[in-house]
């Protein structure tokens, strides 16, 4: 059949490149019909077509923009329409995408959202056109999407940012709802994805983590783990191994009483740590939500202290004990992101 529909493909194409003025309308026309069988096609042809498909997909897509057309559906006829409707088509069959991720989309087949930054990154490696930024993804289970900021540079792209902080322009100190639902500003400022979601993202594959770290001197470190996930609510409880890369393990210690895997998420109004009182909310040096124990060696959820906000009263700011150095205490900047563990650049 996909044969069959290539070839439809192919004289519709031919036609439209010897068009005039005159025949405006009905070049428009043309390319919308091609678009709908394209896209069609690509769904139903054999793995080793879809590529050279997809090609002419996105040639069609890129035609129909540049003569300025975004709507398709009003260019069919009649019959078309009531066929259309009859075959209850989704939407991207009905006009051309309006960006990358879009356009993506329809040629993988998918009507929705992607689950996350790393299938993001797939989509758009096969355009051309991978670039870090927001987009909106549905992991599964989810029955809205979320906004979320891909980082498809860092070692290798494909990463769902989960925490980033860079200049204590977002309170950190919250209730556990907060951290439970998220905060933040996701395009350009600091956030937290928040828990719910970070477990309906976990849940979906055996997922990585990579956290990226710079102190007040411009130094750079980061620490990679090849499993985590964040559990269900109530408690979120963390689970996480598989330590590489040159920050230090801030989730393990020779201390027992400092192994942060396993424990439940904490805040200054719900304690689930080890202590015998409140890491997040009674602690002299930490503050903050966190996966303490009894309590940790790391915190990078707690206050944004500057060099000059430093003092032997102030406690702990970002946290990364084994990152080293004077400012493993209170670090300038952290990152925390997850991709799949079978993702591949």
């Amino acid at each position: 059949m996909w044969f069959y529909r290539l070839i439809v493909l192919t004289a519709v194409l031919q036609w439209c490149a010897g068009t005039g003025d005159d025949r405006t309308d009905q070049v428009n026309l043309s390319l919308c019909k091609m678009w709908n069988e394209c896209v069609k096609t690509v769904e139903v042809a054999e793995d080793k077509d879809v590529a050279d498909l997809q090609t002419i997909c996105k040639d069609v897509a890129q035609k129909l923009k540049k003569r300025d057309v975004w709507n398709c559906e009003s260019l069919l006829s009649p019959s078309t329409k009531k066929q259309a409707a009859n075959d209850e088509q989704p939407d991207h069959l009905k006009q051309p995408p309006s960006n990358p991720t879009s356009l993506a989309l329809s040629l993988l087949g998918r009507t929705n959202y992607f689950s996350d930054c790393s299938e993001i990154h797939t989509a758009l490696a096969m355009l051309n056109d991978v670039t870090s930024g927001v987009h909106d993804i549905r992991p599964v289970g989810l029955t809205s999407p979320i906004s979320v900021y891909c980082d498809q540079t860092t070692d290798g792209g494909g990463w769902t940012v989960i925490q980033r902080r860079f200049d204590g322009s977002v309170d950190f100190n919250r209730p556990y709802n907060d951290f439970a639902h998220g905060f933040g500003f996701i395009n350009d400022g600091e956030q937290w994805l928040g828990l719910e979601n970070m477990y309906y993202l976990t849940r979906q594959n055996a997922y990585e983590l990579y956290i990226e770290l710079e102190d007040w001197d411009s130094v750079v470190k980061y620490a990679k783990y090849s499993l985590f996930s964040v559990g269900s609510g109530s408690d979120y409880r963390l689970s996480v191994s598989g330590y590489s890369g040159t920050a230090g393990d801030g989730f393990s210690s020779d201390l027992s009483n400092h192994y942060l895997s396993g424990q439940g998420f904490s805040a200054r109004d719900s304690d689930r740590d080890a202590w015998s009182g409140s890491c997040a909310g009674g602690h002299s040096n930490y503050a903050g939500g966190w996966w303490y124990n009894g309590c940790t060696t790391s915190a990078l959820n707690g206050p944004y202290l500057r060099p000059s906000d430093r003092t032997s009263y102030s406690g702990y700011g970002i946290y990364w004990n084994p990152f080293g150095g004077s400012y493993r205490l209170y670090l300038k900047k952290s990152k925390m992101m997850v991709r799949p563990a079978n993702f591949q650049p």
